[in-house]
């Protein structure tokens, strides 16, 4: 058995053929066309893979991203496309390809990681913990639009600008850092519907995509514009879905929110993902930074002699549990349901924290 290692270039077209087999067995794409960002002939060395012989046993793939956020910039491990081939699972091979990726993280960087699955119990014995905030909304099949707007054409196609969408994309507050090359690869993505909106001038005024590849199926995961042009684009897509989509949004985005919500949208709250710390002094150093900006001072967050100190003043708290600091930090929870903290405490960790954060659906592994 070889491995975990990194992918060689000549072996990209099998381990593409591997992937698919195991995990797009029905489609009749190539994942490599899913995510062309990740499973790319630039981040072969982001690969770990397990072979016996000339065949894959395991692999998955890392692919680093950089965050921007009112808290700062993060550097940021996205993980995905773990599987194990059928006949050798239970042995371990996942974790150890696993494993490997965020010691790749680690090697790049990386502040944290963060991963997309359903299979809690398994990654949180990587130190993975449910963290983070999404808010869903099922949109109603007719919008209760009171306000009116200007005048706006609407159509679905991927035969757009990329420049125009890079426009709206960038003036969201959190998100990665993209290029123009990565929307223009984004928009060749299979099974994609993109919504726009147009303005008298045929200027872009709002996008929304729903589906990608395999993934998000009836989820619109990115949109960008105003939301005074996002609302009648979510109203046309409605009626041009034959399936009733629901919209992914940071918690931040409470403008957004309410309005989709009197527009008669159905919301939920969920989580961003599973995230792990995994350069918790570089981390931390950030995230006082932040904290530093909004003037307060003698909040502590350190790590040290294998604990993480929590706390305001003379209120430390300790823990060896580093799924105590994701959960503070990223949330959803609240301080108050951390630990006891004196009420000064809370009500300063409260105002901190969540940190703002948010990673778009195109990003995704």
């Amino acid at each position: 058995m070889e491995g975990p290692r990194p992918l060689f270039d000549h072996e990209f077209p099998q381990f593409v053929e591997f992937l698919s087999t195991h995990l797009r067995p029905v489609q009749n794409w190539s994942i490599a066309d899913e995510y062309p960002l990740a499973i790319h002939g630039a981040n072969l060395n982001n690969v770990r893979v397990i072979k016996e012989e000339s065949n894959f046993l395991s692999a998955a793939v890392m692919k680093p991203l950089v965050i921007k956020s009112p808290a700062g910039l993060f550097k940021v491990a996205a993980i995905g496309s773990v599987v194990t081939a059928p006949d050798h699972r239970h042995r371990g091979l996942s974790r150890q390809v696993l494993d490997e990726c965020l010691a790749a993280g680690k090697a790049h960087g990386c502040d944290f990681a963060i991963l997309w699955t359903g299979l809690f119990d398994f990654y949180r014995k990587l130190g993975f913990e449910l963290a983070g905030s999404e808010i869903s909304l099922a949109l109603p099949a007719a919008f209760k639009i009171e306000e009116t707007f200007e005048k706006l054409s609407f159509m679905t196609s991927t035969k757009v600008d990329p420049e125009a969408i890079l426009r709206l994309y960038s003036q969201h507050t959190t998100g990665s850092i993209r290029t123009l090359e990565d929307i223009r690869k984004f928009l060749q993505i299979p099974n994609a519907k993109v919504y726009t909106a147009w303005d008298e001038n045929n200027r872009l005024q709002a996008y929304a995509v729903e589906g990608k590849g395999a993934d998000f199926t009836g989820y619109i995961h990115e949109w960008g514009g105003g939301v005074s042009k996002l609302i009648p684009l979510l109203s046309y897509a409605a009626k041009e879905s034959p399936q009733r989509l629901t919209v992914i949004a940071p918690h931040h985005a409470a403008n957004f929110i309410r309005k989709l919500v009197q527009a008669g949208a159905t919301q939920h709250s969920g989580v961003l993902g599973m995230i792990k710390i995994l350069n918790s002094t570089s981390f931390l150093a950030k995230v006082k930074k932040y904290v530093r900006a909004f003037g307060v001072e003698d909040v502590v967050l350190e790590p040290r002699d294998g604990k993480f100190y929590l706390g305001y003043k003379q209120e430390i708290f300790s823990t060896d549990a580093e799924s105590d600091l994701t959960r503070l930090i990223f949330g959803p929870g609240k301080a108050s349901q951390l630990h006891k903290f004196d009420p000064a405490t809370i009500e300063v960790f409260e105002r901190l924290f969540p940190i703002p954060m948010w990673i778009w659906g195109w990003d995704s592994v």
